[in-house]
């Protein structure tokens, strides 16, 4: 940056732009004020700020979602994001660890056991397209982030729809679901290391199913804090209609999917 001391200020001149701007960042483009060669230094304290960066939005959004999450994620949402981690790179970056250390735990999945019935099964509806029906759930098993991604804007659609009359748009219920995905996910990672040294299959059964009631729990107390103009009990009553649209939603997909694979 080239500067131009004043008797009451700085001038300084965008090294990105070519504007003349006082204070610390570019009124024009928004660059920093304060640029430095690159040289060792320079690359030591970016990686530091980086990663510092990431961690400190990671535990300020985790702790929100887990303090206050519909009003965190409405403030969010009306413009309250500077100490915020990202919506979809949180999930993203949360469901990806997730994916990997489940991986690495060696454990059976749901999607596991669903697998090995199909492939022991005799159902002679599904003959033909049992392979098909593997390659999906093998899939949906090693892409668990891309997933978990594919099914937020359905239940965001459905959110939506349930919603409609508080007058969120689509993309913001698209953000507060996304939000969700990635509190329920920061919650399942915390999880891991003990369903790790459980060896009773029963037992991880039984945490896989709580696993299930406590998302939704997590979606029914976010929704009642984020849609606080609505009467409480009209709040529970549209989340629950938010769960049924999913499933007709969902159910039509599947649907689509399965004439689409006959044509085929």
């Amino acid at each position: 940056m080239t500067t131009k001391k004043g008797l009451n200020n700085i001038t300084t001149t965008c090294k990105n732009c070519d504007y003349s701007f006082e204070g610390n960042f570019c009124n024009n483009c928004g660059q920093t004020a304060n640029t430095h060669d690159i040289n060792f230094h320079e690359i030591l304290h970016e990686i530091q700020h980086s990663i510092l960066h990431i961690d400190k939005g990671i535990l300020f959004t985790t702790k929100e979602l887990f303090k206050r999450p519909g009003n965190s994620i409405r403030e969010y949402i009306f413009g309250k994001r500077v100490k915020h981690f990202k919506p979809f790179a949180y999930i993203l970056l949360l469901s990806t660890i997730y994916a990997l250390l489940s991986k690495f735990s060696d454990k059976t999945t749901d999607i596991d056991q669903m697998i090995l019935g199909y492939n022991n099964g005799s159902n002679t509806v599904l003959k033909g397209k049992e392979d098909l029906i593997v390659d999906v759930l093998h899939w949906m098993q090693q892409h668990y982030a891309y997933t978990t991604l594919l099914l937020i804007p359905i239940i965001s659609l459905a959110s939506y729809l349930s919603f409609f009359k508080t007058k969120y748009n689509y993309f913001q219920h698209l953000i507060l679901n996304t939000f969700i995905a990635g509190q329920k996910t920061a919650i399942f990672l915390l999880m891991l290391p003990i369903v790790y040294f459980i060896k009773d299959n029963d037992l991880n059964d039984s945490i896989d199913t709580f696993k299930v009631y406590l998302g939704i729990f997590l979606t029914f107390l976010t929704y009642y804090q984020f849609f606080d103009s609505t009467k409480p009990v009209k709040r529970i009553f549209l989340t629950v209609l938010t769960y049924i649209v999913m499933v007709i939603l969902i159910f039509v997909i599947v649907l689509i999917f399965g004439i689409l694979i006959k044509l085929i």
